[in-house]
Order: structure tokens, then sequence, then C-alpha cells
């Protein structure tokens, strides 16, 4: 799972902040937007650069999917699209399952790409798929670890849908 290779996005700006705390800022800046569906990175900034909050931690993930139990030092986040259907980042890890089962996987998809921290900044990247149908879907994050509640900010599909037309392979036969 994620945008075939050698297709170029095209950017769409989101520019939110999801949630905030004195202590905490959740932002995403923008979507790349593909043929088939999206990535985006979730970035977090504290207000101590010396924070030791791990909002993305590789270890938890872990804990979570042994124990069933998701920890509340992880951040939560996940999108509700105008059919109902949900997809989060405690789900499991859709693009594992697949590469196993060599099977299309069940709609829709939020799986990790790259990510990094420095000095009280993170950032994840996220791959979703398919693209967004109907007027809008809601990004929804929450973190209980530092007492930021549940929040929903609703996002505009049609640019994100207009966006993956524009979307480019300059290496296929066609280009």
């Amino acid at each position: 799972m994620g945008p075939a290779r050698g297709e170029l996005p095209t950017v769409v700006p989101v520019e939110r902040v999801l949630a905030s705390t004195p202590e905490v800022v959740v932002y995403v800046d923008g979507f790349s937007v593909y043929t088939a569906g999206f990535e985006f990175d979730l970035h977090v900034v504290a207000k101590d650069e010396e924070s030791k909050l791990d909002p993305f931690g590789f270890d938890r993930r872990l804990k979570m999917q042994q124990t069933g139990e998701i920890p509340p030092e992880l951040l939560r986040l996940g999108f509700q699209f105008s059919d109902g259907s949900k997809v989060t980042n405690t789900g499991g890890w859709a693009r594992a399952e697949s590469e196993v089962l060599r099977e299309q996987p069940e709609a829709p998809v939020m799986d990790e790409t790259s990510g990094g921290w420095s000095e009280g900044t993170w950032s994840q990247g996220y791959w979703v798929w398919p693209l967004p149908q109907g007027d809008s879907f809601d990004l929804v994050c929450e973190w209980p670890a530092v007492e930021m509640p549940l929040t929903r900010t609703a996002i505009d599909a049609a640019p994100v849908r207009e966006a993956s037309a524009r979307a480019q392979r300059p290496f296929s036969d066609d280009a």
C-alpha cells in the first residue's frame, strides 16, 4: 500500500492546528495527493525542547498489539469519512498484512510512512487510502497523556479529489 511508484503528487495545503494544550501543539500542514490516496505528516511541537514525550512511540505500538490496550502516551489519530467508515493509527499495520496476503486490503487504510524527532518536535508520516468521497471528512486526534481531549477537524474533500486528477506519472507510456 502506498502511492504508485514514480507517481508525482499534487500538494493540497491544509494548515490546521488539530489540538493544543499549554504544553504541546499538534498540527498538519498539507496532503500530498496521488491518484489512489494521499500522504501527510502529522507534527507535534512541545513548549519544552527537552520534553521526553514520545507521541508515536514504536515500543508502545508493540505493547498495544500484545495487550490490545492503547497506552495513554500514544497520540491517537484517525479519519472518519462521509460514509461512516473510520481508520486510525491504532488499528494495526495494513501494509504488512496486505503484503502477506497479497490482497488489496479492505478500505480505508492508514499506514505509517517515515518519521523523526528533534529537540521537542516530532513528525510522523501516514499514507491514507482510498481518496475521500462526499463533501468532507474529519481528522480526529486525542492524547490522554497530555490531557488533550478528542478533537475533530472537518476537511473539505473536494480539493483532495481534484488534486488527485493532477497527480503525474512522468515515466508511464502515455506521459
